[in-house]
């Protein structure tokens, strides 16, 4: 198993205690200590819970990447996320801004990416996915 940078979706539903994402997120991190996290995912989870006043929530939340490394957007992934960009334009194809942000940092830092949402990555050069859902 080598190092993951864990989806959007992921984490909510690690919050949400998802039986088989609990058990994989954990086993990985009984391996690896932590998970990575896209500064980008912090923005989409929190942003969400901010517009619906969650508090409780949001602790629960910063606790959790508080225990993760958290990965920023760097000039080499912007690099590799305009590219991302380019590729699927070209293609014909669309993904989420969000989406081919994460994607160029899991890139830029060779990691895995741990998602559900397989159909959002599934046109991006190099991309190696991972589901934990199942």
């Amino acid at each position: 198993m080598n190092q993951v940078i864990v989806d959007t979706d992921i984490l909510s539903y690690y919050m949400k205690r998802h039986t088989n994402v609990v058990k994989n997120f954990d086993k990985h991190i009984d391996k690896y200590d932590f998970v990575y996290i896209s500064r980008i995912s912090v923005i989409e989870i929190l942003g969400g819970l901010k517009s619906k006043n969650a508090e409780k929530q949001i602790l629960k939340f910063k606790e959790l990447i508080s225990k993760h490394k958290i990965i920023d957007t760097s000039e080499i992934s912007a690099e590799f996320s305009s590219n991302i960009f380019a590729q699927l334009h070209k293609l014909g194809k669309h993904s989420g801004n969000y989406d081919i942000l994460i994607a160029g940092t899991a890139l830029a830092n060779k990691l895995r990416l741990v998602t559900n949402n397989e159909k959002d990555y599934e046109n991006i050069e190099g991309m190696e996915l991972v589901n934990w859902i199942y």
